[in-house]
Parts: structure tokens; C-alpha cells; sequence
């Protein structure tokens, strides 16, 4: 009998990040979702903390629920106001959990690269944690 115990293996090296994002329901869901007026989202983009990254997903926290399967659009901003994003790329909602009760949602996503433009951008950033004296 073969055993039913797996190792899943992380297939790209993931990053502890404390970086500023914001993220917007992706025309795709957007039929399914949508962000209530008092939720507090200017022009459909609501803030979030990114917590870890690599090429294959993202974690960030939220103060808004959102529901698994749920396509994004998430900008990664840098620590330079006012500068443009590092990088924007959509992400799938795989998992969601309430950290407290302020209330926090931790949500993890996997990362859709559907054009170079996407993908780019995401190498460049992930290149600024893999060689961080290179920056």
C-alpha cells in the first residue's frame, strides 16, 4: 500500500517583506465581488500590508474580508511616497484567516502573470530581496 503522506516542497524561494499595497477586485471577479461604500476603498483600490512574497504567491493582510478564489490586482509600493508601484500583477485568494478581532484578515494568494509586463515587474522586485546590496 502506498502511503498517503506527501511532502509539499515550496517551488520558489519566499521573501518576509513589510511593504505597502493596494489591491482592487479584477475585472474578472468583479461581477462576483464587489467593495461596500463604508468599506472604506478609494476609486475600488482598498490598502493592505504585504507580509511575505515570492514568484509563485503573496501573503497580506487586510482590513476587508475576501473571499477564496477571488482575482486581484495588487500594486506593491515601496517606502518612497508618492513614487509609482514597484510592481502590479494579479493574484488568486487560495486561503483567508481572521488574525484578531479588530477585525484582520491574513489572506495568501497565488500570483497570475498573464503578460511580460506582469511578470517583469515581479522579477525586478523579487531581484531587490534576493541581492538586497544591489539596491
Amino acid at each position: 500500500m502506498a502511503s498517503q503522506d506527501q511532502i509539499i516542497i515550496r517551488q520558489s524561494a519566499r521573501h518576509d517583506v513589510c511593504l505597502r499595497g493596494l489591491v482592487r477586485i479584477a475585472p474578472e471577479s468583479a461581477g462576483i465581488v464587489k467593495f461596500a461604500r463604508a468599506s472604506g476603498a478609494k476609486d475600488g483600490w482598498c490598502e493592505v500590508d504585504i507580509v511575505d512574497l515570492s514568484s509563485g504567491g503573496v501573503g497580506f493582510i487586510s482590513m476587508l474580508f475576501l473571499p477564496r478564489r477571488t482575482l486581484l490586482t495588487l500594486q506593491v509600493f515601496g517606502n518612497v511616497p508618492e513614487a509609482p508601484p514597484l510592481a502590479t500583477f494579479n493574484c488568486r485568494i487560495q486561503r483567508v484567516c481572521m488574525t484578531d478581532r479588530r477585525p484582520a484578515y491574513l489572506i495568501g494568494a497565488a500570483v497570475e502573470l498573464p503578460d511580460a509586463e506582469a511578470r517583469t515587474g515581479l522579477e525586478r522586485l523579487l531581484m531587490l530581496f534576493e541581492n538586497p546590496g544591489a539596491a
